[in-house]
């Protein structure tokens, strides 16, 4: 179709910048604006992309530009009412950075303002459109390890900054089962914050999906000194492993590992206009971004309340926070600091 979409880019960043790279290398695209609350960095972001829209007030830029298309590449803690704010504006798309939200209320309060306002909303978990994932992914759909039993994955810099995207690959690779319980442990002796929202120094969690599977996650736990043998998963017939970006296989077919031919996979900016358009569905909507969310808060629930966390999860402020707040995870050595910025 001859039709270009426009697209406005909300926080002008690092990943703002691959964002728009991804949109001007689709034919039926147009990036034509983009708001930052910094002058000096959108004005950066609107010379080296050539884009004559320029803000600081996001409102303004939704007012005036007739946007079709809206990427929120802003830190975590305003991806809610950005996202709202787009949806309000009437847009018919809004690819949105990971972790969707800080709480799982904002992210119920972006999923209510797409669906009142018949907008399509995707969360920028990238990994999916990796090779290898998707190829693990119908591997194991086609039995090629049999029934999955185990995974495991390690993630460092946060729950909510790598682990969001640890959390996303299980699912993914699972065929996006429901999660019927978690259960997790949390560290926090410093004053330990990811982009201005407050992290633990360490967690542990175990997730309980749909159909028997387990998920265990590592996140910033002490270095091994056993070789980086990278992602497991385990199965009845069977084992996969994922490392760097190849695959390996261990089952009937032959003995010992085998890396594995990998097809190629498209990106998420095509499909999120083949979305719109209605030729394909996303794989990242909002219903799976919501649904790490999810898991990440229980497993911050199952240390606050010592104990196992059955889904769906009834918190919808953060627990994280809540600990914070009440002194559960009092820190131990002063100094405030942001592995962002420091």
């Amino acid at each position: 179709m001859n039709h270009k979409y426009r697209v406005g880019i909300i926080g002008t960043g690092g990943i703002a910048r691959t964002h728009a790279r991804g949109y001007r290398s689709l034919d039926s695209a147009e990036l034509v604006a983009g708001a930052d609350i910094s002058q000096s960095a959108i004005d950066n972001f609107a010379a080296e992309f050539e884009i004559a829209g320029r803000y600081t007030d996001l409102d303004e830029m939704l007012k005036k530009e007739n946007l079709d298309i809206v990427s929120v590449c802003t830190w975590p803690g305003t991806h809610s009412p950005a996202t709202v704010a787009a949806a309000q504006a009437g847009v018919k798309a809004i690819l949105c950075e990971k972790p969707m939200a800080v709480s799982l209320g904002q992210a119920d309060a972006m999923v209510e303002a797409c669906e009142q306002n018949g907008t399509k909303l995707a969360i920028g978990h990238h990994h999916r459109f990796n090779s290898c994932n998707t190829e693990a992914r119908r591997l194991i759909a086609a039995g090629a390890i049999g029934q999955p039993t185990l995974v495991h994955s390690r993630s460092g810099g946060g729950l909510s900054n790598n682990g969001t995207h640890a959390i996303d690959r299980m699912r993914y690779w699972l065929g996006d089962p429901d999660t019927e319980w978690v259960i997790g442990q949390v560290e926090r002796r410093t004053d330990r914050y990811e982009r201005a929202e407050p992290i633990e120094d360490l967690c542990v969690g175990i997730i309980g999906f749909t159909g028997g599977t387990r998920g265990i996650l590592e996140s910033d736990t002490p270095a091994s000194d056993a070789p980086d043998v990278g992602t497991l998963i385990y199965g009845t017939e069977g084992m996969l492993k994922i490392s760097g970006n190849s695959l390996y296989a261990q089952n009937a077919e032959g003995a010992g590992w085998r890396q594995l031919d990998v097809p190629q996979d498209t990106n998420q900016f095509v499909e999120l206009i083949g979305w719109i358009e209605g030729k394909n569905e996303h794989r990242n909507q909002a219903k799976h971004g919501r649904a790490v969310v999810e898991i990440m808060m229980a497993i911050y629930e199952s240390a606050r309340t010592k104990g196992l966390v059955r889904l769906p999860l009834e918190t919808k402020d953060s627990p994280l926070v809540m600990m914070i707040e009440d002194g559960t995870l009092a820190v131990e050595k002063d100094g405030k600091y942001d592995i962002r910025l420091n």
